[in-house]
């Protein structure tokens, strides 16, 4: 059952960004990824408060996340420019920047999650 429901979850998703256009599913992407890094570090900080994160762990995580939010700030003046130009600027720039903020995100998210599943 669970396997259907993820199923239809991703096809549906699927449908609803073909009918999206590149400026909808971008701001879409950067929503997302910016929610991601601030439960993130959100629960990270909660585990550090109640003693469960090492200050070298919290230091580092903090470190990840400035990398993140630097990239983020990059995607969103890549996309910025390209609604500036009316949409008829590349896309290039923003699917870079973009790259580099998953990328970011994936790194902070990976260095996180051992240290938060240690501490359930």
């Amino acid at each position: 059952m669970k396997a259907k429901i993820s199923l239809g979850a991703v096809l549906l998703l699927a449908v609803l960004l073909s009918c999206a256009t590149f400026s909808q599913t971008a701001y879409k992407t950067l929503f997302v990824s910016y929610y991601s890094y601030d439960a993130t570090l959100s629960v990270l900080g909660d585990l550090y408060k109640e003693g469960k994160v090492a200050e070298e762990e919290k230091v580092h995580a903090i470190r990840l996340g400035h990398i993140y939010s630097k990239a983020h700030n990059e995607a969103v003046g890549a996309l910025a420019k390209y609604e500036e130009a009316g949409g008829a600027g590349s896309q290039d720039a923003y699917k870079v920047a973009a790259t580099a903020m998953a990328d970011a995100l994936v790194e902070l998210i990976a260095y996180c999650r051992p240290i938060i599943e240690r501490s359930e």
